[in-house]
């Protein structure tokens, strides 16, 4: 083994251990050491007593009097009686710790954690360190922990409880169940034999018989279709297509993400103008561009097209990321989601990442509307326009 293999090795090592036990403590100075995304590795000096000092595990340290998260001191905390749980909570003699802050309503002595969600004491149950309110802890349930992806469904004999929301009268406690705990819906959903239910409200008017979560905040019935819950003008979720990502069509109507109709769009005619893009924003009619929900004025539909992003990377030109969200051109004008740039020249108009720590250039061959003039840019001018700006 060579020694740079080695050095990255032990180099390795050291992170995944400092990641749990990020202090160091040399008996005279502690220090907190941490990991930046976009600055790399430091440290800090922590303002504790290097002789009572102890790492507690996950970011939490403690001396003889206080207690620090981070390196930073955790105001109030009781060092001397403090004690980590785990999950990032912890107990001092007077208050439950959620990170740094304290749960006001729970009680020290009876806390405990089932998770890094969710908590309790002999009074109640806590959600990322929020009270829950249960009414009557004896006939609580939890319905649906399963897959870490749908929402916590919860209830007793007086309430549902959708978990980070306010708890909702329940109809019958016996017969009320979830919907889907699919990870590609949202399991916002629940019924019993009375009612539905999404997060803190009732769907009014919807059958619980026949209710079902079809896709991401939508469900039907054996009547219409409803998002979150309000009840919608579509009847059937099935017949629905998808213009782009954010609208559908049944032939005749257009709707957006939230099934509402769409006004003042030709349904025959409205499409995505860049159809294999699916993040593109820009949609056109017969009549009309638009910027999503916008109409563009003065842009002409015949010739409108959406601006790509395009990146030296790889050290040669290459698309990448798709169209852009906030930039259109047609033969005569430049757009800015639905408002005209005055002056830029369409022809020449483009986004490019010239990989040289300037993140997007936005210009065209007469003028630079984001970003630096960097040297890469001033190059690619003169040689594509002979020109440098």
């Amino acid at each position: 083994m060579n020694n740079k293999l080695l050095f990255i090795i032990l180099l390795f090592v050291a992170l995944l251990s400092a990641c749990n036990h990020p202090y160091t403590n040399d008996g005279k100075q502690v220090r907190y050491y941490y990991a930046n995304e976009g600055f790399g590795f430091g440290s800090v000096k922590v303002d504790a007593d290097p002789q009572t000092f102890e790492d507690l595990g996950d970011s939490y340290g403690r001396d003889a009097k206080h207690v620090f998260i981070e390196g930073k001191l955790v105001e109030g905390a009781d060092g001397a009686t403090f004690k980590y749980l785990g999950e990032l909570y912890g107990v001092d003699a007077n208050h439950v710790w959620h990170y740094d802050t304290i749960m006001s309503t729970a009680d020290p002595k009876s806390f405990r954690v089932h998770n890094e969600y969710l908590t309790e004491d002999t009074a109640d149950y806590y959600w990322y360190g929020r009270a829950v309110h249960v009414v009557d802890k004896q006939s609580f349930v939890i319905l649906n922990d399963k897959n870490g992806f749908a929402p916590i469904w919860a209830k007793d004999k007086y309430n549902a409880y959708c978990m980070g929301y306010a708890p909702v009268p329940l109809a019958d406690y016996e017969s009320f169940h979830t919907i889907n705990d699919a990870m590609w819906m949202s399991g916002d959903y629940a019924v019993d034999k009375y009612r539905v239910y999404f997060q803190d409200y009732i769907v009014e008017g919807a059958d619980p018989q026949t209710f079902r979560e079809v896709d991401f905040y939508v469900g039907q019935d054996k009547n219409c279709v409803y998002y979150k819950w309000k009840a919608t003008t579509v009847r059937d979720y099935r017949k629905l297509a998808r213009v782009g990502n954010y609208y559908f069509t049944d032939g005749k109507q257009i709707y957006n993400k939230k099934l509402e109709e769409f006004s003042g769009v030709d349904p025959t005619t409205f499409r995505v103008l860049a159809d294999n893009q699916g993040n593109c924003i820009w949609y056109v009619d017969r009549d009309h561009v638009w910027w999503y929900d916008r109409i563009v004025e003065g842009a002409d539909v015949s010739t409108i097209s959406p601006v790509f992003h395009y990146s030296f990377f790889t050290g040669k030109k290459e698309r990448v990321g798709g169209v852009s969200h906030d930039y259109a051109k047609d033969a005569y004008h430049v757009f800015c989601r639905d408002s005209l740039m005055e002056g830029a020249d369409p022809a020449s108009f483009e986004i490019i990442d010239f990989n040289d720590n300037s993140s997007w250039t936005i210009f065209d061959k007469n003028c630079i509307y984001s970003s630096n003039p960097s040297k890469r840019l001033q190059k690619y001018l003169e040689q594509k326009y002979g020109k440098k700006r």
